[in-house]
């Protein structure tokens, strides 16, 4: 997706100034001689050229020419990277244009495009909500001109549909890309269209992409192979080069190498030594570890290393060497393994880079860790996270720090292990939190500060409240409990059948639940960690679970306690995505009074579906949504009942995303809807809501939209609808849950689900949950184990766990939510009051009558 639009020139047909004065015609000269000069592609000259006609022009007073110099100028700051200078000059130029109002349409040209490079600006410095703003009031201005080229048109949507991309509103940049490839079609005779298609085509395609709709991009991508009008020879390699990208996550290899194979061809035919480096080095990376053919490989790499030695290019040469290394490991070739890595460190050591550092130092300790010499291994593992933390500190996008330890959560794992091993509590519980969900982090604690340690968890428990913090590793679960004055670690080694076993029976939830469901849950925790001390006996009730990988889809309270019953009986329980959140949550608050005229209830539910309304803008999968949720109206309603605050319900065609977003926040925020949870990609995972007009599609929020609400003073979330604890385990990060999103908004709590329940089910079990919090005034978590106990020994068909153990509490549960004081309770006093003052002065009347 270009990050940049082509640059668009103002129409310069003009014969008078806005101050009416005879337009110099050596101006005009040199403006078009400047517009000339970029065709040419000497910016350098055309820049130089503006500034002495802007020294030249500004002392004459308001022009469109001034402001034309203005944009062009801003247009050169945004190449160069000088975002405020971009802004300055921008704004300058509205300033300019709107006062040369006898040029009222072209005028009105300057000042669209002028916002459009604010735009611009403000998204390639992250402020996307501003970039949306401006760009969306550029489109706005030049729908309205009558002199608005098409042109314009199909560059502002596309620039608007990027910076929706990067907000992560897709069903928005869908949109905005469509509807500049219907006004690409509609001018397909003119010159610039066949540019412009390419142009649009690569941005939908990049959307597919992105949502994991990868064989709609494959197609989108051999429409563009088979018409490549306008495409240089380096674009088609480029354009074969993501799709060799495609075809890897496809799982197709063959495909891969063969994609590859033709951007290698091209990119060597243009003499391209960059392009033909990275693209000899893909097809070495297919061959070796997708392919399985090392030795192929090994002469792909070489290949590489010769023509990165030719052309003096040290960085793909050092890669290379790592990518040697890592495939003589794989061969068992330890000691040329060994030396590939030691040099490939030296190297990245000279030149500075960070990121080969830390992976060298990674496979050396490997090497070592295998060769028995644990002091060496440990060694090498610090020395390789000390390196991660270092460049992660430098990132600055909240979208590049999410993917950072997918390939590095390795690392902390190796080193956990060891620390495991000896049985050092306060340094694998360090680790374990360094190793994970670090975006979620970073909202308390600045990427380079401190994480949480056992001590300071410590200081922020309860009495009575205890902390479970799980490991995943490889052949391996390993638990370290944490209470007030006591800390203590406990590991189950698996064999790979009983980790085989586990996977299985965790995956198959609820679906492979028989009516003996407990034996299920006894095998499972037979296969967990024992002597876990919190999990025994009553002493600790509230219980603070940190579940890692898989265990993150486990409903903690089935598990056996070693006296044989389930932990609900004994235990309330809450999740945290990271330790970290202790540090938000204070246990055993009072609940604040609240009075009924403040808000209590935000609601959604009962959403209009129009068929599926998806299929062109997200690959299927298994979560599909269909139907209506004929429960999900009465569902709102009873808790709209049960609450004596002020409540704002949006039900129907009401249940829109445009009154998710703008509608003021309640303490408690209910949403009964349809979801959809990726387990492969995060981007697909989705609310839906009705559609924003009668004929339009259904609207959908993704789950990326949701970190950007601001949900202080939420005292709980509750997202009723399918799978919304599920999600896209990515290393480093956990479970991309809808939850994690919510709690990273701000709010307090989140009550979300593990699997699917039906709609009648999920409708009764809300009933009962609000009822104990807000009838019973129960803290969250006790309010969820007393409605989950109610389901269970109800005797009937609910009281199997599919229908009520999906449902989890994330963050804070010890805390009541605000209690508010109904009407009646304060209408009733006065009415006493009254009553007792009119009977009071009819019994002094009945007195001095002598009655």
């Amino acid at each position: 997706m270009p990050k940049k639009p082509l640059i668009l020139v103002l129409l310069l047909a003009l014969t008078y100034t806005c101050a009416q004065q005879p337009t110099d015609s050596q101006v005009l000269q040199e403006l078009n001689r400047a517009e000339e000069l970029i065709r040419q592609g000497d910016g350098q000259q055309a820049k130089q050229l503006y500034e002495s006609l802007l020294a030249r022009l500004r002392p004459q007073g308001p022009s469109v020419e001034l402001g034309t110099v203005l944009l062009h100028l801003s247009e050169f700051a945004l190449d160069a990277g000088n975002y405020d200078q971009v802004i300055s000059l921008s704004r300058d130029a509205i300033a300019v244009y709107e006062k040369c109002q006898n040029q009222k349409e072209l005028a009105q040209d300057g000042v669209a495009l002028a916002h459009n490079n604010i735009g611009l600006a403000h998204m390639n410095s992250g402020r996307y909500p501003e970039a949306a703003a401006e760009v969306e009031t550029s489109l706005r201005l030049l729908t309205a001109n009558s002199i608005t080229r098409p042109s314009d048109i199909v560059n502002i949507n596309n620039n608007l549909g990027n910076i929706y991309y990067y907000q992560a509103k897709y069903s928005e940049a869908l949109r905005a890309y469509e509807t500049a490839q219907r006004k690409v079609e509609q001018s397909a005779a003119e010159a610039w269209a066949p540019r412009w298609r390419q142009v649009t085509l690569f941005n939908l395609a990049t959307l597919y992409q992105r949502l994991g709709n990868y064989q709609r991009a494959i197609d989108i991508y051999k429409a563009i192979e088979q018409s490549p009008q306008g495409l240089a020879p380096a674009e088609m390699a480029h354009l074969y080069t993501n799709m060799g990208v495609l075809f890897r996550r496809l799982g197709d290899g063959y495909k891969a190498l063969n994609t590859y194979n033709k951007a290698e061809q091209l990119y060597a035919r243009q003499q391209d030594a960059d392009g033909e480096l990275g693209v000899k080095k893909n097809i070495g990376i297919v061959l070796a570890f997708e392919l399985h053919r090392p030795q192929e490989a090994l002469r792909k790499f070489d290949e590489v290393r010769r023509l990165a030695d030719r052309t003096k290019n040290r960085r793909e040469a050092m890669q290379t060497m790592l990518y040697r290394g890592k495939t003589l490991y794989d061969m068992g070739r330890m000691s040329e393994a060994e030396k590939e890595f030691s040099s490939a460190l030296a190297s990245a050591v000279e030149l500075g880079t960070v990121e080969e550092q830390w992976s060298a130092l990674y496979e050396l300790g490997r090497i070592a860790g295998q060769s028995g010499n644990v002091a060496l291994a440990e060694a090498s593992f610090r020395q390789s996270i000390e390196k991660i933390e270092s460049l992660r500190s430098t990132l600055q996008l909240s979208f590049l720090k999410s993917a950072f330890l997918i390939n590095k959560r390795d690392v902390y794992d190796a080193l956990i292990r060891l620390l495991l091993d000896r049985n050092d509590a306060p340094a694998a519980f360090e680790y374990l939190e360094r190793s994970r969900a670090r975006v979620f982090q970073d909202r308390f604690f600045s990427a380079s500060g401190p994480a949480m340690t056992l001590s300071s968890v410590q200081q922020h428990l309860a009495a009575d409240t205890a902390l479970v913090e799980f490991w995943a590793g490889p052949d391996t679960v390993a638990a370290i409990w944490v209470t007030k004055d006591a800390a203590g670690i406990s590991q189950s080694r698996l064999s790979p059948a009983s980790l085989n076993e586990m996977v299985r029976f965790i995956s198959g939830l609820p679906d492979d639940l028989g009516s003996d469901w407990q034996s299920g849950f006894r095998k499972l925790s037979s296969l967990l960690p024992r002597e876990i001390t919190p999990l025994e006996g009553r002493r600790y009730p509230h219980l603070l679970i940190v579940p890692d990988g898989v265990l993150s889809l486990v409903p903690f309270e089935l598990l056996a306690a070693a006296s044989g019953e389930s932990l609900i009986e004994n235990h309330d329980i809450t999740y945290l995505p990271s330790a970290v959140l202790l540090s938000r949550i204070r246990f055993a608050q009072p609940a604040r009074i609240r009075f009924p005229w403040q808000p209590q209830l935000l609601a959604f539910g009962d959403p209009s579906v129009i068929g599926h309304g998806e299929s062109s803008l997200v690959a299927s999968t298994r979560e599909q949504i269909s139907g209506n949720l004929p429960n999900s109206a009465e569902e709102v309603l009873a808790i709209a009942r049960m609450s004596d605050g002020r409540t704002s319900l949006f039900l129907g065609r009401q249940n829109r995303k445009q009154f998710f977003f703008s509608t003021a926040r309640a303490s408690l925020l209910h949403v009964s809807t349809h979801a959809v949870a990726d387990m492969d990609n995060p981007e697909r995972s989705r609310l839906l809501f009705s559609p924003d007009a009668a004929g339009e599609p259904n609207n959908y929020v993704f789950l990326k939209e949701l970190y950007d609400l601001d949900l202080r003073g939420v005292n709980l979330a509750t997202l009723s609808a399918c799978d919304t604890e599920r999600g896209k385990l990515v290393p480093g990060e956990g479970i991309q849950a809808f939850s994690r999103a919510l709690l990273s908004a701000g709010s307090k709590s989140t009550l979300t689900t593990l699997w699917r329940v039906p709609d009648q089910p999920t409708a009764e079990f809300m009933k009962q949950f609000y009822y104990f919090l807000l009838k019973k005034h129960k803290n969250k978590a006790e309010a969820l184990r007393l409605a989950k106990l109610e389901f269970l020994r109800s005797g009937t068909v609910l009281s199997h766990p599919s229908y009520w153990a999906a449902f989890v509490l994330n963050g804070e549960g010890e805390e009541p939510v605000p209690q508010f004081i109904s009407w009646y309770v304060l209408i009733a006093p006065v009415v006493l009051l009254a009553i007792g003052v009119w009977w009071f002065v009819r019994r002094r009347k009945q007195l001095a009558n002598g009655n």
